[in-house]
């Protein structure tokens, strides 16, 4: 004898159940899966096309706020670095000059 021979049969409520009522109760929860497969499925779909949606909604918004954005200043050349010495150099001696004049009583 095989081991499927020595497998306790199914019990609902305490009452055995034969090889038909187990067969039925098999086909309920196949029907009952595929049931719930296919509202997982009509869900996923959904939240795909929420998704694809809300995507084109950031595009959308993306380029309006660069439309909104104002053009960016351009950038003022930095002064080259004779010029820039030269502007301290002159400042340092007009300081020096005026305080020489303020302290000079």
């Amino acid at each position: 004898m095989s081991d499927e021979e020595w497998t306790d049969p199914l019990e609902e409520n305490g009452v055995t159940l034969g090889p038909e009522e187990a067969l039925l109760r098999e086909i309920e929860k196949s029907k009952s899966l595929k049931v719930e497969r296919l509202k997982l499925k009509d869900e996923i779909e959904k939240l795909r096309s929420e998704n694809a949606h809300l995507t084109r909604s950031i595009e959308t918004l993306k380029q309006e706020t660069q439309k909104q954005q104002p053009a960016l200043p351009q950038k003022v050349p930095f002064p080259s670095p004779g010029l820039s010495s030269f502007l301290l150099i002159f400042n340092v001696c007009t300081l020096a000059i005026l305080l020489f004049f303020l302290f000079q009583k």
